[in-house]
């Protein structure tokens, strides 16, 4: 009876030691997974661009098909002409005009890839262009 008792308290506490460590397992996946979702980025800009010119930035950033790029900038002078967007990794420029001196545009891309912020000035005058972009 004696050694029953023995047996049976061992079982237990190997169920428990087991539920535990599966649990916390779970638990640390599911905190690794949910912060891979929540990370974002953002940069600031601030450039001039010549006239009738398309300027692009040195560096690139990585996306996923379906993930969301928003571009908030203001230029001068307001009446300038200006494209505003993403380079993508087919070398494609996807852009959007403003027309006020203010742009301010979210792009969902379609492709994974490494992607460049990209601006054309439309006018004969060079334009000042300064914002942030959030990847």
């Amino acid at each position: 009876m004696r050694l029953r008792k023995i047996l049976c308290m061992l079982m237990a506490c190997a169920t428990v030691t087991i539920c535990v460590s599966v649990s916390a397992g779970a638990a640390e996946a599911e905190s690794a997974e949910t912060a891979v979702i929540a990370v974002r980025a953002s940069g600031s800009f601030n450039m001039d661009i010549p006239a009738e010119t398309l300027v692009s930035a040195n560096s690139t950033f990585p996306l996923e098909a379906g993930e969301t790029v928003t571009i908030n900038a203001v230029y001068s002078p307001a009446s300038a002409k200006v494209d505003f967007g993403l380079i993508g990794p087919d070398g494609a420029f996807y852009y959007v005009t403003a027309f006020d001196g203010n742009a301010k545009e979210s792009f969902r891309v379609d492709e994974r890839g490494n992607y460049k912020l990209a601006f054309r000035n439309n006018s004969s005058r060079t334009v000042s262009v300064s914002g942030y972009v959030n990847y």
